[in-house]
């Protein structure tokens, strides 16, 4: 698996979803992603094949629909993430 592009993705992902949690931190949504984001780059570092939580992957959509006028920087990287995921089959 080409897991570079991913795991940049999802650093930027996580980078955008410090920022948005340190702005709002009682957001449990911005605090569960941030935990779900962590995860994924952990597992994309893992030696092997990457499978990423089925749960973050589908969750993302609703999620960017949610955030996309509150935090356009955090949905663009998570589009960028999507892309990445798709590009790579996943």
């Amino acid at each position: 698996m080409r897991q570079q592009p991913l795991r940049e993705r999802l650093e930027q992902m996580r980078a955008e979803l410090a920022a948005a949690a340190a702005a709002d931190p009682n957001n449990s949504t911005l605090q569960s992603l941030h935990e779900q984001t962590l995860a994924a780059i952990v597992e994309v570092e893992a030696p092997g094949d990457t499978v990423l939580d089925t749960e973050f992957q589908r969750g993302l959509p609703a999620v960017i629909k949610e955030f996309e006028a509150s935090h356009p920087h955090l949905t663009l990287a998570m589009m960028r993430v999507m892309d990445v995921l798709n590009g790579i089959g996943l």
